[in-house]
Order: structure tokens, then C-alpha cells, then sequence
């Protein structure tokens, strides 16, 4: 069965990178991947350098994660006849491939119940979706780095994540663009930066940045936020962008200041911390708008979140902590 593009799309998407073309290129992206979709085993288009042909491909596959089947192509140029063949590397046979369409258009339903809700809304669930049902894949296999990780295996890397999270808020029709670039594993002592994927996503008109897969990875005992909706400014201090996106200009509405988790001065956090700890929290997030001395923060804010504790509840307690010291946002788990 040929893949049409009813059977291949069955979410809202968002084109940002078709939209970045030339007229020109928008028509060769329109042919690759009508191509693609059909599983072509050759795509005929006029000669053009391979560099932007495969620049096109790129925002084919960054806009369509539907189309999870080819990540790879060769081409042949016929100079004489001003003519190019290009020949995708499909993964899977047209069998596996088509079941896997039918598969993940059933498995998209189970957002249904989110359709009538707000952007935010929508936005939040697609995100505690991943973190309460998928986990980072240390092995890499093969559908990691798509969007069958997730549906078929429930785990993949931050390209099936990424893309993931485009396919589901697509179909709930918020605009959501894969965003290409590297970043700092705020679990990682090193200064290493490593190639990373994660989302822009549009909210209330408003644009801000979406890493679903550092949350998943960050967090112990509570589910994190560190990097849900952030300016181009607060992303910036550990990620760093390769490919051209749309800004993020809009500070100030991440998920703990929208939800006041967020602190000024060590007076703030006692007062946090203890208002917490009286409602029986045991496990607290709180982020830090600013730190005058972050090389001794881990020591002041422990011994803050042990001493409140203790003059709350009279006894002494065991505190682990987790520290993301480039967004300021601290996990303190009681013991």
C-alpha cells in the first residue's frame, strides 16, 4: 500500500521550515516529499547542488515526523539532461511501514480527551505524558531517533522525543517546530556540549522553548519543569541553537514563575521551603532567580532546607539534592 497523504498525516503541522524556502525550493520540497511518501524508490528533480537538496530533505524531515521511515538518501546528477535522481534509504518495508502509520494514528487518539483545552494545557499533558511513560534510551537503538521509540518501545533519544512532541501537539493543533542544536547535560560535571533536539512551541501567540527530553532526564523524585517554555535568553545558558528558529523573546511565564516556585533571597526560600514542608511535601522544586555566590548555593540552600525541617517537624532529617546550577532550579528530597 502507497503511503498517500491523508494515510501519513493525520495532525495539524507545522511547515516553519518549508516556510523558510524560496519559491523555488518550496516546489522541490513539495515533489521530495510527495516522493517520500509514496516510498519512491527514485525521486526525479531538476539538477540542483546536492548540499541544498539535502538542505531540503533536512526541513522535509524536521516538519513531517510522520514521516519516520527514511533518515538517509543518495543521489546521481545527469548533467547533460540538467536532471537529479534522488533515492531514499527506507528503513522498513512497506508492510512495517504501513502498519506502523495505521499503528500511531490509533495510538494519537488517547490525546483525544485534550482537544477542547487550552494551548497550556494541551502543552503540559503531551510534556508529564513523556515523563510519566517514556525513559531515555542508553542503548540508541534504531527507533530512538524517531517517533516510533516512543509509540512502539517507550523510550527514545532526544530526536524521537523532539519529534514525538511535534506529532502529538500538532494533533492537537498547537504549532510546534524541532529545533536543532547542542547543549550541556546539566547532569554532566563536564563542560561537553553534545548534538541535542528539542521544540519551540507557540502558546497563546507567544513562542518559547520546550525540552522535554532534559526534563525526563533531570529529575529524581518529582517531575521537573526546568525547561518548559524559556526565553531565548534563559535557553541559551546551556543550550545552543545550529539551525535558524523562530525567537523567543517572551521572559518571565516558565512554568515555576507562572506557578510561583521561584525565589529572590535566602529570606524567600526559608519561607518556601517551610510553607512546603508544612503541607507534607517531601519533595520540593524551587528555582532561584538569583545567585550572588553559586560556588557555596548547594551548601546554603542544604542547610536551609535541613534546618527549616527541623524546626517544622522537631526532628533531624536525611536531604538529598539535585542541582540544574545553569537554570537555578534545585530538587530537595527529605529522607
Amino acid at each position: 500500500m502507497l503511503l498517500n497523504e491523508k494515510a501519513t498525516s493525520p495532525v495539524n503541522v507545522s511547515r516553519y521550515y518549508f516556510y523558510r524556502l524560496n519559491d523555488e525550493q518550496k516546489g522541490l520540497y513539495g515533489a521530495i516529499s510527495k516522493g517520500i511518501k509514496a516510498l519512491q524508490a527514485e525521486i526525479k528533480i531538476p539538477l540542483k547542488p546536492i548540499n541544498e537538496v539535502s538542505m531540503i530533505i533536512e526541513s522535509i524531515l524536521l516538519d513531517n515526523p510522520m514521516i519516520f521511515y527514511t533518515r538517509s538518501q543518495t543521489y546521481t546528477s545527469d548533467l547533460n539532461k540538467g536532471k537529479m535522481l534522488v533515492r531514499p534509504d527506507y528503513k522498513y518495508d512497506k508492510a512495517f511501514t504501513s502498519d506502523s502509520v495505521d499503528q500511531i494514528k490509533i495510538f494519537l487518539k488517547a490525546f483525544n480527551s485534550m482537544k477542547l483545552k487550552s494551548d497550556i494545557e494541551k502543552e503540559k499533558y503531551v510534556h508529564d505524558f513523556c515523563l510519566d511513560h517514556y525513559t531515555y534510551d542508553h542503548s540508541f537503538s534504531d527507533y530512538s531517533y524517531s517517533i516510533l521509540g516512543p509509540v512502539i518501545n517507550k523510550t527514545a533519544v532526544c530526536e524521537g522525543i523532539s519529534k514525538f512532541v511535534k506529532l502529538a501537539l500538532g494533533y492537537l493543533g498547537v504549532d510546534c517546530t524541532v529545533v536543532v542544536g547542542k547543549a550541556k547535560n546539566p547532569r554532566d560535571d563536564s563542560d561537553s556540549n553534545e548534538g541535542h533536539m528539542w521544540n519551540i512551541v507557540t502558546i497563546n501567540g507567544k513562542k518559547y522553548h520546550l525540552d522535554v527530553t532534559f526534563d525526563m532526564t533531570i529529575g529524581g523524585s518529582i517531575k521537573r519543569y526546568d525547561y518548559f517554555n524559556l526565553s531565548d535568553t534563559n535557553i541559551k545558558k546551556d543550550h545552543t541553537i545550529t539551525n535558524p528558529v523562530p525567537a523567543c523573546v517572551t521572559s518571565g511565564e516558565d512554568y515555576y514563575t507562572v506557578n510561583s516556585c521561584v525565589v529572590n533571597n535566602p529570606a524567600e526560600l526559608e519561607k518556601y521551603i517551610a510553607e512546603k514542608i508544612r503541607l507534607g511535601n517531601k519533595n520540593i522544586v524551587v528555582k532561584l532567580l538569583r545567585v550572588p555566590d553559586n560556588a557555596n548555593v548547594v551548601e546554603k540552600v542544604g542547610n536551609i532546607a535541613t534546618q527549616q525541617y527541623v524546626n517544622i517537624r522537631n526532628k533531624s532529617v536525611k536531604v538529598d539534592f539535585l542541582y540544574n546550577p545553569e537554570q537555578l532550579v534545585f530538587e530537595i528530597n527529605y529522607k
